[in-house]
């Protein structure tokens, strides 16, 4: 296992020569870096390359980290859950009830969970309650957000779809459909309005010309600046 330092950090990564004829560096789901390189290329091009590519291998390992602590990490009391720019905190209490119930009040979650619940070998019942509890909330907020900057700025999407998405926040096809991400349920306000002002955007320019971004920036000046904090923080959207 080959290493370097970047910014005071250790980063290991693991070089694999095939027949091939050009260098690959990818992040494994367990934040492992490899580097598949051809025969020929000697350690220390390769050393070279991952060098050149350190910024983005730190970012990268920071958001896989970031998930994998989220699948590791318990739903308890006291836990605390991303939500329009809040911290919702979770308060989770047995009751005389047939199924797991979750409602809000003020900066608190509620989870009653019915008297033979086991909630330290079920998170993963658990889990998924919040997170559909979470997507109900994301229809809701991110249609009305779109509704809002539609009857704005005369940009009207033929259909509205909040859903899964792994590696985008939103997209905007050829038909005029809008796709969101719905986990944009747990981030600030500004940042879900900028993803949505970005893909209404796509309706009139189906690109990422100049026109383009001068049509976001006329719409929201300080685009970038959303744009920013979702780079560096998209993947702290999670339970924590």
């Amino acid at each position: 296992m080959a290493y370097f330092n970047y910014d005071g950090q250790k980063i290991e990564y693991e070089i694999i020569k095939k027949r091939k004829k050009t260098i690959t560096l990818r992040i494994t789901k367990k934040g492992e870096v490899v580097v598949t390189a051809p025969f020929y290329v000697d350690d220390g091009y390769i050393e070279d390359f991952v060098k050149s590519k350190a910024k983005w291998i730190v970012e990268k390992l920071k958001h896989v980290n970031d998930l994998l602590n989220f699948r590791d990490d318990n739903i308890n009391t006291g836990k605390e859950l991303d939500f329009i720019g809040q911290k919702l905190i979770l308060k989770i209490f047995e009751d005389n009830v047939d199924k797991i119930k979750i409602f809000k009040q003020d900066k608190l979650l509620y989870i009653i969970v019915p008297k033979n619940f086991n909630i330290e070998k079920d998170q993963e019942v658990l889990r998924q309650k919040v997170n559909n509890w979470l997507k109900e909330q994301a229809k809701v907020v991110l249609k009305q957000r779109v509704e809002v900057y539609s009857q704005r700025y005369n940009l009207f999407p033929n259909k509205v779809v909040v859903k899964e998405q792994k590696t985008i926040w939103g997209s905007c096809s050829s038909k005029g459909n809008i796709n969101l991400n719905w986990r944009l349920i747990m981030v600030p306000l500004d940042v879900i309005d900028y993803v949505v002002v970005h893909e209404l955007c796509h309706l009139k320019h189906p690109n990422h010309s100049s026109r383009f971004w001068s049509l976001v920036k006329e719409i929201m000046p300080d685009f970038e600046e959303k744009r920013r904090w979702l780079k560096e923080n998209g993947g702290r959207v999670i339970i924590k």
